[in-house]
């Protein structure tokens, strides 16, 4: 499962496109399906293709397709491109997966949660072998349930996507945030994700994942590695380290965070 991963949208149009190789990102997810009119989802689907062809042996590269009639005809044309893998809109039910199985060739899947009954039916989504990453979509479901909804109402979603995806060792994403210009604001709403027990975030501009990044940048890393150290030179099962108290399960999670991020034998 992964952790503290960036996961940008970048939308299917030319303007966009054309600064992929400059954005940083650890996973970027090229978007035919809300960000496009319907005019403009033909000529995106040809962008995205010859993105996927140029970038995608270089870059980890999702496409969100559309859902229905169009998705069959999204995947067959890009299933043949070095893509890491899809974005499926409005997912509900895995039958879909079984009937897309060939169009998929093999690559991964992020099913991205946006209803009341995608949420229902969740576990046997979490369940399926074809499904990597759960996503949920807020504004969807809120609007669902209707005007007045606020994020309180996604509170039992959110924390069963997270269950769900613990369970069955998939990777979890939390909604989008619209804030772009405040990035103290956006990393308020990305600390509450984080302490849900989400894996990350989806984002939507390229200053958010700068942000995330420097969330979990060098002086955050030392300061959780001058917490393990002072842990396992004190000897005790209880220490108090700059103000909190850690306990062994606090240092067990401290340690497999920083493994997820550096890769480093912490054992």
């Amino acid at each position: 499962m992964e952790i503290d991963k960036t996961w940008l949208f970048i939308p299917a149009k030319e303007k966009y496109m054309c600064k992929l190789p400059s954005i940083r990102a650890d996973h970027l997810i090229l978007d035919l399906e809300d960000s496009l009119t319907g005019e403009q989802k033909g000529p995106g689907l040809e962008l995205v293709y010859e993105a996927c062809r140029k970038y995608g042996g270089q870059r980890s590269i999702y496409v969100r397709v559309n859902s229905e009639e169009r998705m069959e005809q999204e995947l067959n044309r890009l299933s043949a491109c070095p893509v890491s893998g899809f974005m499926l809109p409005k997912f509900e039910d895995v039958s879909v997966l079984e009937r897309l199985r060939e169009s998929l060739d093999g690559k991964q899947v992020i099913a991205l949660v946006e209803s009341v009954r995608g949420i229902v039916r969740l576990e046997e989504t979490a369940a399926h072998p074809l499904v990597n990453v759960l996503a949920f979509g807020g504004e969807d479901f809120c609007r669902e349930l209707g005007y007045g909804t606020g994020e309180e109402a996604a509170l039992f979603a959110k924390g069963k996507l997270v269950l769900y995806a613990a369970y069955y060792g998939k990777t979890s994403l939390d909604t989008v945030s619209f804030e772009i210009r405040d990035m103290e604001k956006f990393l308020l709403s990305y600390e509450k994700t984080r302490r849900m027990g989400f894996s990350g975030k989806l984002l939507i501009h390229p200053a958010q994942a700068q942000a995330v990044h420097r969330y979990c940048g060098a002086e955050e890393r030392k300061r959780l590695h001058h917490v393990v150290e002072v842990f396992r030179e004190s000897g005790e099962g209880l220490v108090e380290i700059d103000g909190s108290w850690y306990e062994k399960p606090h240092i067990k999670k401290i340690e497999a965070y920083l493994h997820s991020l550096e890769g480093e034998d912490l054992s």
